[in-house]
This record gives C-alpha cells, sequence and structure tokens, in this order.
C-alpha cells in the first residue's frame, strides 16, 4: 500500500503535505541502500530515479524492484543527473567522505547512512562541502524517530544519568564492518548509533569523556572492539556507553537505554527486536507496541526507519525542518566520540571531546 502524502504523525514531529514530487538516486544497493528504497518507493512525494552500484547486476535487480528508471555503475552519472534532487549514500563506510563531498558539489541534498566518516579530517571535510554548496545532509542514526526514543524523551527530557548499551555476538572477522579500513570495527561501525541517542538524550554537547576496553576477541585484526566509557556533559550530567561484540543480553537485547533524572527512570530495551519501555515514578508505567497505531506497529515504523525517511523527504521538498534528524555536525560528534574513546583505551587518559 503506498503512502499517500507525507504527514504529520501522531507524535507531531512537523511533517506537512507537498504538492510534487523529488528525484531520488541511490548510491550502494546492498542491505541499507535496499531498506531505504523500498520504503522510499512507497510514498507518492518521491520518484526512484537512478541507482549505481559497484555490482552492476545489483544496481539493476533493486532498480526493477522499486521501479526505477535506470541502474549504473557509474556513480558519475547519478550526481550529474539534473532530474535527481536527493542522493542516499549507502556504501561502505571509509566511501562517506568522497561521495558526500562529490554530492554536495554536483548540488545533490544528502542521507548518508552512519556512520558519517570514520576519521574526524573527513567529517569536517564534509562539513565544510555541505557549508559550501548550501545543500541538506541527514545521517541514518533512525532511533532518533523511533516513537520508543521520543516517548523515553518526552517523559524524561533532562536525564542526570544516562545508561546506554549495543552489544552483539562476536562478528567474524571477515566482514566489512571488521575491517579496519572499509568499516573501522564496531565501536565506529555500529557504536555511532549508541553514541549518537546517548547525547540525543540529553541534547547539550559532551566536554570529556574516558573509556576501558580494548581488543578481547579480534587479536588478528588492529582494532578497539569493547569499551566502557564515562561521557559528562556541559550540564554536569553524565552518562555510562558500553559497547562491543562481546555477546548478547537475553533480558535486555541489543540495545538498551535507561534516563534517571532524580525523580523517575525510564528504560528502553529490545529496540532492535520487540521494544518496550518501562518507567518508574511517572505518570505512565509502560509503553509497548500495542500503543502504536495500528498500522505503525511493524519494524520500519518501530525503529524510525519511516519516520526518518519522511522527514529527509520533507525537509528536501518544503524546507521543513526536521526536528528529530541527525544533521552533518551531530555526524561528526558521534565519529569524534567513539575515536576519543578508542584513544583513551589506548593511552588510559580521559580526552577532552571537542580540543
Amino acid at each position: 500500500m503506498r503512502t499517500n502524502t507525507i504527514r504529520e504523525n501522531f507524535f507531531n514531529w512537523g511533517v506537512i503535505e507537498m504538492s510534487s514530487t523529488i528525484g531520488v538516486g541511490v548510491i550502494g544497493c546492498g542491505n541499507m541502500g535496499r531498506r531505504h528504497s523500498r520504503l522510499l518507493s512507497r510514498m507518492d512525494e518521491v520518484r526512484m530515479r537512478g541507482f549505481a552500484d559497484i555490482s552492476q547486476e545489483r544496481a539493476e535487480q533493486l532498480c526493477r524492484e522499486v521501479n526505477g528508471e535506470y541502474a549504473t555503475g557509474d556513480v558519475d552519472k547519478l550526481l550529474d543527473d539534473p532530474n535527481i534532487d536527493l542522493v542516499l549514500i549507502c556504501t561502505h563506510h571509509d566511501s562517506h567522505a568522497p561521495l558526500c563531498i562529490q554530492a554536495a558539489e554536483a548540488g545533490k541534498h544528502i542521507f548518508v547512512e552512519k556512520p558519517l566518516a570514520l576519521t574526524i579530517e573527513e567529517c569536517l571535510a564534509i562539513e565544510r562541502a555541505v557549508a559550501s554548496a548550501d545543500i541538506k545532509l541527514m545521517v541514518g542514526f533512525q532511533a532518533r524517530f523511533s516513537p520508543f526514543v521520543h516517548k523515553l524523551k518526552e517523559v524524561i527530557p533532562k536525564p542526570l544519568v544516562t545508561i546506554g548499551q549495543l552489544t552483539d555476538p562476536r562478528w567474524h572477522d571477515t566482514i566489512w564492518a571488521n575491517d579496519p579500513h572499509k568499516g573501522g570495527g564496531n565501536i565506529l561501525s555500529q557504536g555511532c548509533h549508541c553514541f549518537d541517542l546517548v547525547y540525543w538524550f540529553n541534547e547539550c554537547e559532551p566536554i570529556a569523556i574516558y573509556a576501558e576496553g580494548g581488543n578481547f576477541l579480534h587479536p588478528t585484526l588492529p582494532i578497539t572492539d569493547s569499551i566502557v566509557a564515562t561521557l559528562r556533559f556541559e550540564s554536569s550530567a553524565v552518562a555510562s556507553v558500553i559497547i562491543g561484540d562481546f555477546g548478547h543480553n537475553p533480558f535486555t537485547g541489543k540495545a538498551f537505554y535507561e534516563l534517571f533524572d532524580g525523580a523517575r527512570t525510564g528504560t528502553l530495551y529490545g529496540y532492535y527486536a520487540d521494544p518496550a519501555l518501562r518507567f518508574w515514578g511517572a505518570d505512565i508505567e509502560e509503553f509497548t507496541i500495542e500503543n502504536l497505531p495500528e498500522n505503525e506497529r511493524d519494524r520500519d515504523h518501530s525503529l524510525g526507519y519511516v519516520q526518518m525517511l519522511q522527514a529527509m523527504v520533507a525537509w528536501v521538498k518544503d524546507d521543513t525542518e526536521p526536528i528529530a534528524a541527525a544533521k552533518v555536525r551531530d555526524g561528526t560528534r558521534a565519529t569524534l566520540l567513539g575515536l576519543k574513546a578508542i584513544e583513551a583505551v589506548k593511552t588510559h587518559t580521559p580526552q577532552s571531546v571537542w580540543e
């Protein structure tokens, strides 16, 4: 079933109706490129146009699936297309920076999968390109748009203590995300989600971070795979962050977040499987999938993917400010926190975040 209009959803995130379509091009037609393309193709406001991938066959397959117009192995062809307004960059992490800069120079608005890039120099180069071209860039931190994250943030808007945990069973040494150059390893590749969401719950700049950990499970790879970190924010609030691929938590699931404000506690668990919230000291005791509208109880809505892409389209078309979106500086911050945590592990020394 197609989405007839981009609308203001039931949490009032300010998305409004549009009168025409925008052209979308996709660079990287693997897992996340497919997921985003399928969701965008259901929106009447979107025209799926070009698909680029190093595998021509993969680009053609996705193009056919979502009724696109052409597939190519040539990124330049897609970026030179005057009918493309928005480019999705869903490639390996090491290619994000050059592709974002090239897309910005071509005047395209950008949605880029997380992390923004793997080094602070690359992140800052993307920031400069976005500012110079005066285009819009959103990073794929979809959890910001999850109704469960929104409800937790709504009930406890100013936490004093935040706990974030994102853990997996051991990643195989040979997957590309563990490649130190292509993916950066778990802390940078996936941990950026946790760092970004801990920031988003506080909406206050982190000023210092300390971490312990190391390479516990991948001795043949030059990566840090496990961290336990403490952050301090400008507000004097603090956070504890645990990231790694050292095992699955059978109770909380892969992702777990807990907020304390001195009078109330809110806990989000099972985010990637069966998300639910429990509260103490608040007017609400729990929030589950049953609290969502019936047509929004699927994973794409509960995890925030649909709302994120709706916000991206509205931002490009009508200049509607995406309240929850991770923009280019948010992407830089998430990568920077991962890099600073790794440096703290290596030096056993607290790190200033923005210095």
